[in-house]
């Protein structure tokens, strides 16, 4: 069945209204109409079986039949920071860590980040990163919409409290810790902090001050790792161990 996201502003008494991209990939691409049945889920963790009631160039409505809590949301709150990367290599990241089940996700540029963008470019790329991170919570069938933060500074991300985060960078030069020896010391963790750098990683200047700020720094093994290549795979390793994956 057809899955839709409508944000639960747009449900009320057990109708919905579509509208936007949503509308239009329903008509134009899906070709739906009167009378047939989709779901829809929202942006507070529920999932609605629906039947089309109308639908216009405007506006599609719906009757919702039954609305039930999804069961495919991790128990594990992560949030993915990750440095600016060049190009497309973001769009292929927020994607697939939607796709495992990340809530959050916050870009940041550091020391040697190397894209420098304007207000405006920064605007379209997180325009298009909330895009993806619908289509793919769509494909996957999330019921949640990872959010993405505002680009910051490094220097912002460590500053913040993280209250009762493990908080996690992840290093190529950290050769002592490993995420497996985390776990073993602390294995029951609800919320972890991942940061992965930009290209060209981190300073020895800023891991220091993500130490004092508590972050604990981390290797993925021997090898040196692109950055979305990283950011996956740490992703991956947390829901592993921590999470609900595997």
């Amino acid at each position: 069945m057809a899955r839709f996201f409508l944000p639960r502003e747009r449900i009320q008494d057990k109708r919905g209204t579509i509208v936007g991209e949503e509308l239009a990939h329903l008509r134009r691409v899906l070709r739906l109409s009167p009378g047939d049945r989709l779901t829809v889920f929202d942006d507070a963790g529920w999932e609605h079986e629906a039947v089309i009631r109308s639908c216009s160039a405007e506006q599609g409505d719906i009757d919702i039949l039954r609305s039930f809590q999804s069961e495919r949301e991790s128990p594990l709150q992560i949030t993915l920071a990750l440095g600016l990367t060049k190009g497309e290599k973001m769009d292929f990241v927020v994607e697939k860590v939607t796709e495992l089940g990340t809530q959050t996700l916050v870009p940041f540029v550091s020391t040697y980040t190397v894209p420098k963008l304007n207000e405006r470019k920064i605007e379209k790329r997180t325009e298009r990163w909330e895009r993806i991170a619908v289509s793919a919570a769509k494909q996957s069938g999330r019921a949640r919409i990872p959010k993405i933060l505002p680009l910051c500074e490094f220097s912002e991300l460590m500053s913040q409290p993280w209250t009762g985060t493990l908080k996690l960078l992840f290093w190529e030069r950290e050769a002592q810790r490993t995420l497996k020896e985390l776990h073993e010391s602390e294995p029951k963790e609800e919320k972890i902090l991942l940061v992965i750098g930009p290209e060209g990683g981190f300073s020895f200047e800023e891991v220091d001050a993500a130490q004092k700020h508590g972050f604990k720094s981390v290797g993925l093994g021997r090898r040196i790792l692109r950055a979305e290549t990283a950011a996956i795979t740490a992703t991956s390793l947390v829901q592993f161990l921590w999470g609900d994956l595997g």
